[in-house]
């Protein structure tokens, strides 16, 4: 399950769609795919539930005014849903009676809502990891209180479009955290200690022309699914490949370029447009 515009589809093995729903909400960060076979996702302005037959069946949604964007979205197991709520400096978990039931401010840098936060996990420790613009990434605890702190800056200079750009943070089942860094480029794998025991990015790959190194998952067998593309990018010769499957030992055994999936889902590429972007993979197998 792939979002990125305003679209969230299902991407089959054979690189056909098999499900799309376009929310035309001013584009979508997150989704995910529920056990109950619903899709959860959020938009700039709320967050929202559908049923395969696109069905709403349960949303949060904040007013439409300026000062408002939601970030990011995880459903959790307690039924809660977590949010980053850029415009207000927090991120919260609210219940599906639509109360708030945990609240924690955030630091942030800049007075631009857009450019203070991406996306945002609950991991195994009950803490949450957010993606910090514009190069950090945090662990606070539900009082607020900060436990890690990574400077992407300490991973060398960056690669790709010139800046650093926090993303996604997303913790792996040993434990490390898969980084990706935005216009810099990269995808980093992060032990306990704050090494990159891995990387992608175009110093492991001269070859890939890496417009944003957006969402990332890692499958069971152990391969890494990465998202590739950039709404800022005018032209569809820097988009060739939209999504990677790439081993641990960096050897790519399966692409989708950018010529595939617009058909399907009537990608915008027409040059000096903005392209649409594929942000995300969905957290799960769908």
């Amino acid at each position: 399950m792939v979002a990125g515009g305003n679209k969230v589809f299902v991407l089959e093995p054979d690189k056909t769609v098999s499900w799309v729903y376009q929310a035309n909400a001013g584009g979508l960060y997150d989704a995910w795919p529920l056990e109950s076979g619903h899709v959860l996702f959020s938009t700039r302005c709320g967050v929202h539930e559908v049923t395969p037959q696109k069905k709403i069946v349960w949303e949060y949604v904040l007013e439409k005014k300026r000062g408002v964007e939601i970030d990011a979205c995880q459903p959790l197991e307690n039924g809660n849903v977590l949010m980053i709520d850029s415009g207000n400096n927090r991120l919260v978990e609210v219940n599906k009676d639509n109360d708030i039931v945990v609240e924690v401010l955030l630091p942030s840098t800049s007075e631009k809502i857009h450019w203070r936060y991406r996306l945002g996990r609950k991991n195994r420790r009950g803490n949450y990891l957010v993606a910090m613009l514009p190069d950090k990434i945090i662990e606070v605890d539900a009082a607020g209180k900060l436990h890690r702190e990574i400077d992407l800056k300490r991973y060398g200079k960056p690669q790709g479009q010139g800046m650093l750009h926090s993303f996604e943070v997303l913790e792996l089942d040993d434990g490390n955290l898969l980084v990706s860094t935005g216009f810099d480029g990269r995808w980093l794998e992060i032990d306990a200690d704050g090494n990159a025991v891995w990387e992608f990015s175009k110093q492991t790959h001269p070859d890939i022309e890496i417009c944003f190194a957006g969402g990332a998952q890692q499958l069971e067998n152990g391969h890494f699914i990465l998202c590739n593309a950039d709404y800022h990018t005018t032209d569809p010769e820097q988009q060739k490949v939209q999504l990677l499957e790439v081993t641990p030992d960096h050897k790519i055994v399966n692409r989708v370029l950018f010529d595939e999936l617009a058909p399907l889902i009537q990608l915008n590429k027409e040059k000096g447009k903005n392209m649409d972007y594929i942000h995300l993979i969905g957290a799960k197998p769908f």
